[in-house]
């Protein structure tokens, strides 16, 4: 029993070493970075003023500018704190600050499963390559879905849009040209009516 307790303790603390942390302010009324993309296990610490705190909410509730918590959602005090790592499952989380999400003030956290593809992706149908490439990439939509145009967005680690483009499924076959960007690692987030796609993506 003993061996037991003691491999589960260090196995923490060895993926606790692989955790990155993201720090979310506040700019007045406004989350700063508003979007946060993060791998499962990271950790988030929200840092903020003494009048402003973090909720979870629904998709919905999120897209009214309304309040009400989301069952089983974070919710971080007045003046911030860290999320609790098992809140941050792989997918969005959108949240606000209870007094003033009216004044637009909410943000999101996509959370990528650690293979770098979220739980609720697209199965099949879509697909990029090469990846790793030189910032030069081919994505393909397959024609059995039923999705006909898709939102696409490439984001910087620290959850930054650098790239946007709209996506036709007619088109089979579409450039992604993200060569001018420094060598690294980005998350393509491709979204389009319920489907959504998320990808662990590095330009070499």
């Amino acid at each position: 029993m003993k061996k037991t307790l003691l491999f589960i303790v260090l196995a923490s603390y060895g993926f606790a070493g692989f955790s990155t942390t993201f720090t979310i302010n506040n700019s007045g009324t406004a989350f700063t970075p508003a979007t946060t993309t993060i791998t499962a296990g990271d950790i988030v610490n929200f840092s903020l003023g003494s009048s402003h705190n973090a909720v979870e909410v629904s998709q919905a509730t999120w897209d009214a500018n309304g309040t009400a918590p989301l069952s089983g959602g974070f919710s971080l005090p007045f003046g911030g704190g860290t999320v609790p790592v098992d809140k941050l499952t792989a997918g969005i989380h959108y949240y606000v600050c209870t007094p003033h999400a009216g004044f637009g003030m909410k943000g999101t956290i996509t959370v990528l499963a650690p293979t770098g593809i979220a739980e609720n992706t697209v199965k099949s149908g879509i697909s990029i390559y090469p990846n790793p490439s030189n910032g030069s990439f081919q994505l393909r939509l397959d024609n059995s879905l039923s999705v006909k145009t898709y939102d696409l967005g490439i984001y910087t680690e620290q959850g930054k849009r650098i790239f946007s483009k709209s996506i036709f499924r007619q088109q089979s076959t579409s450039s992604i040209e993200i060569a001018d960007l420094p060598k690294g690692v980005y998350f393509l987030r491709l979204i389009g009516g319920k489907d959504s796609y998320y990808r662990k993506i590095i330009v070499q």
